[in-house]
């Protein structure tokens, strides 16, 4: 089994209920003060890897891309940098804003969360809810605007 590690209250250091900080496995006991700031979401059926394997293939790709100042001349400015992600859809979009928490539950029901600490549930069902593991790049409408150049 598994188990995340999820922002239970909004504060000045965690800014969004239900992201995951952390994956971690079943023999991991958290601390009083840990319960106290966290929600323990126990994942039957999928060790801390096989859940951060399932959790990295639902990250975009991210790189850096460059923007030249002057095309096929020489010079001492250094070209331009910022980040761009890649979509499900295909495209390239600017990652404005990156999220200090990677992925969230948010959209995960309170069923869904009852089915994945269930051991009686199906790898089916499981999977299905685990569907609302996001992440959060995509989420953010500031992240949303497309690099034309690479999307040619």
């Amino acid at each position: 089994m598994a188990q995340l590690l999820l922002i239970k209250n909004v504060n000045t250091a965690f800014k969004e209920v239900d992201d995951v900080v952390g994956f971690f496995k079943d023999s991991h006991r958290f601390s009083e003060d840990e319960k106290i700031f966290f929600n323990i979401q126990k994942v039957e059926g999928y060790t801390r890897e096989a859940l951060m394997e399932f959790s990295k293939n639902k990250k975009p790709d991210v790189k850096q891309i460059y923007k030249l100042k002057v095309a096929n001349r020489w010079t001492l400015e250094e070209p331009e940098q910022v980040a761009a992600w890649k979509h499900t859809n295909g495209k390239w979009y600017f990652l404005v804003e990156d999220p200090k928490h990677m992925f969230t539950v948010k959209n995960m029901t309170e069923q869904e969360k009852i089915i994945v600490a269930d051991k009686e549930a199906t790898t089916f069902d499981k999977l299905n809810a685990l569907a609302h593991l996001e992440c959060k790049i995509a989420m953010d409408s500031k992240n949303m605007v497309e690099v034309m150049e690479l999307n040619k």
